[in-house]
């Protein structure tokens, strides 16, 4: 059985997917200060999906790595 090649994953989408699960919790949680966040649940699925669409739409759909000096050259 032949291997198969490793995908090389979008450095981009990571950062960017990266920095959108911080401030979005960031967001979620300093929202209501001065009482406990009183959240519904899917609020905190937000986060996970959000992520996950970023990353789709870096490694399928835009296909722009800022990070790959291969490409760049």
């Amino acid at each position: 059985m032949p291997k198969k090649e490793k995908r090389k994953r979008n450095i981009t989408g990571i950062v960017v997917a990266s920095l959108y699960c911080i401030a979005f919790y960031a967001i979620i949680i300093e929202s209501a200060a001065p009482n406990p966040p009183n959240n519904p649940f899917w609020v905190y699925a937000l986060i996970p999906i959000g992520a996950i669409i970023i990353t789709f739409l870096f490694d399928y759909v835009i296909k722009y790595d800022f990070f790959d000096e291969e490409k760049r050259r």
